[in-house]
């Protein structure tokens, strides 16, 4: 079952190590079609270095994307970082790590780094792991009416909370693989939004992808929502036909 794998981290944190060989294994044994990769240095804060590396491993990869990281507390950084990278195809858009940069998403700093966001097309993924979060995409998504914001994660254990900024907010889509197996919440999520605003990602190496294809796999489901999950969804938002 090929498909989009559209989140796994470039670095090592504690006892796993995500370096480019082991990510390119990964895609090769889980049969993935493409992996998106954001580094963990950018996401400490070192997004000049991060993103370079970054960089590095998509372009040696033609079955690799990247995202470029951003934060809000260095706001004239991260607008070089967009700068340089987000008019390549080979990066599917920004990534921004609330938890990480210290920042609300309600901050003044993180609605000024949008604000300079809206001059690019691609799509805003952002970790989400609590209600908060989700409520506070929620209330920004409208504001921000021209971003896609993906939500990574997808609320977490509050997943219900992001599943109603989905409903309640057409440009806002949902990770939920990296949040949580709880039961149910696939087939809620497709009661509610439909497998297009659904998308999958592993987030390898802090998951095993088997962990993320065996909660799709299980789910009760159709076969052609498993699908547009795996891979037609993240087709038609990253624009990838033809990749």
């Amino acid at each position: 079952m090929p498909g989009v794998d559209l989140l796994a981290l470039l670095g090592a944190a504690q006892c796993v190590q995500g370096d480019g060989a082991r990510l390119q294994q990964t895609l090769q044994r889980a049969r993935f079609d493409l992996m998106a990769v954001a580094s963990r240095r950018a996401l400490a804060g070192e997004l000049a270095a991060g993103n370079a590396e970054t960089k590095a491993l998509v372009d040696a990869n033609p079955q690799m994307r990247g995202w470029v990281v951003v934060n809000p507390y260095y706001p004239e950084r991260s607008a070089e970082e967009l700068k340089r990278y987000l008019g390549s195809s080979k990066f599917l858009g920004a990534v921004l790590d609330p938890y990480m940069s210290g920042l609300p998403l309600t901050s003044a700093s993180t609605r000024e780094l949008l604000n300079a966001y809206r001059r690019y097309t691609k799509p805003l993924l952002v970790r989400c792991l609590d209600a908060d979060t989700a409520g506070a995409i929620e209330s920004m998504a409208p504001d921000f009416n021209t971003i896609k914001f993906v939500a990574w994660g997808g609320g977490g254990h509050s997943w219900q909370a992001g599943l109603l900024a989905a409903k309640r907010c057409p440009n806002v889509f949902l990770e939920p693989f990296s949040g949580g197996a709880h039961r149910g919440k696939l087939e809620g999520l497709m009661e509610v939004l439909g497998a297009h605003r659904v998308l999958f990602a592993s987030s390898y190496p802090d998951q095993n992808p088997g962990y993320a294809l065996g909660m799709l796999t299980e789910a009760r489901i159709s076969d052609a929502d498993k699908q547009m999950i795996l891979t037609n969804a993240a087709v038609r938002l990253f624009g990838l036909r033809g990749e």
